[in-house]
């Protein structure tokens, strides 16, 4: 009998409804206030959501997007949802937040991606009142090529597409006017001043005036040839040096020439002068921005930009840095360019070319390309 009463307590405990567990569901609230991080709008609603701690925040919505954050809690607020890739929640939905902890781009905020997957909801999108993300923003072009001089090991991508030099092309003015002096000859002092102002401060009118001593997009034509460039152009304006096309595979052999070249002479002055470039240019802009805010010393640089609307602003007094054709590049948007080398004896050579969507302010186009350097370098650091 007992036997038999167990055996009716086992089946009715087996009949009875089985609780299942119950997803967290978010709390949508009204009347917040969120910067919008990579969005250019301020969010006013949001919804709280369970997560599992330790999700990665990714700069886009795809899983091998550089991770530029992370949710420490185990609950956090989220803005909007979008769709990118598919991930192991076996949906595609990613949700937009900003990170408990900044990983690889400070200047982000954290501000990035989390798939689905790690939050602790039912449905996909589970708050139907979160609203969909705005479009993301459009992208600027971006090439860049970082060249390892003692493996010959290089990262690299769109490296031979065309760009329009902006300051960059003061390398190849430089270098024209020491290989027509030649090796031995002293620099008179008023051209060794253009040279110092050109190559650490941007000067654009010492630029312009060894442009035209040196027969304006003949230094071009003569560099080309010498070094062997592939992509590089003089610009169809002879009166604009910062139109001449170049590229950034271009740009690493300019420097490759520089270092295991040209003379010593020559290489010690251009290379002593990317040594101290001034953080305040001539023009007033700080160009501290890629290289010089992404990589620990020592570097070395030459920085490009032009077509910005705002007018110039730099918080400190410039001083010295730590010890007849169609032009193919576009020559409108917002240029904004990093190059030079890093590590030990030069060790390393990073060029990072980038084009903004016309408006970008300043800030912005800096912000964009210190956090592709900071990545470049995360992958193949000194």
């Amino acid at each position: 009998m007992r036997v038999l009463s167990g055996l009716l307590v086992v089946i009715v405990l087996i009949l009875l409804p089985v609780p299942v567990a119950q997803a967290q569901v978010c709390q949508h609230r009204t009347g917040v206030s969120h910067g919008g991080g990579i969005f250019p709008n301020t969010f006013t609603e949001d919804s709280v959501c369970g997560n599992q701690a330790g999700a990665p925040v990714h700069a886009t919505p795809d899983g091998s997007s550089p991770r530029v954050g992370v949710l420490d809690t185990t609950q956090s607020w989220f803005l909007c949802w979008t769709r990118g890739q598919r991930h192991a929640g076996g949906n595609d939905v990613w949700y937009y937040t900003q990170g408990d902890r900044v990983v690889s781009a400070p200047e982000r905020h954290g501000y990035g991606f989390v798939p689905a997957s790690h939050l602790n909801t039912s449905l996909d999108p589970d708050d139907t009142r979160l609203a969909p993300c705005p479009p993301l923003p459009p992208e600027r072009s971006t090439a860049y090529m970082v060249y390892d001089r003692v493996t010959g090991a290089s990262v690299r991508a769109d490296e031979h597409r065309r760009f329009r030099s902006a300051s960059l092309v003061k390398l190849l003015i430089a270098l024209d006017y020491l290989e027509t002096l030649g090796p031995g000859t002293a620099v008179p002092p008023a051209d060794a001043q253009l040279l110092r102002a050109m190559l650490r401060s941007s000067d654009d009118t010492a630029a312009s005036t060894l442009w035209v001593r040196g027969g304006w997009g003949a230094i071009v034509d003569r560099m080309v040839t010498k070094i062997d460039l592939t992509d590089t152009v003089p610009p169809a304006n002879p009166g604009m040096w910062g139109y001449t096309e170049i590229s950034a595979a271009d740009v690493v052999k300019v420097y490759r020439y520089i270092l295991e070249s040209a003379h010593p002479s020559f290489r010690d002055l251009v290379m002593g002068h990317l040594r101290q470039a001034t953080r305040c240019a001539a023009d007033g802009w700080d160009q501290y921005f890629g290289i010089p805010a992404a990589v620990p010393g020592p570097w070395a640089v030459k920085q490009g930009w032009s077509a910005f609307e705002e007018e110039p602003r730099c918080s400190a007094a410039a001083r010295s840095g730590p010890s007849a054709r169609t032009a193919d590049a576009d020559l409108a948007s917002p240029a904004m360019h990093t190059s030079g080398t890093l590590c030990a004896n030069d060790r390393k050579i990073m060029v990072i070319l980038t084009l903004n969507p016309l408006g970008t302010p300043w800030t912005t186009a800096a912000t964009r390309i210190t956090t592709k350097a900071t990545d470049l370098y995360a992958a193949s650091p000194c």
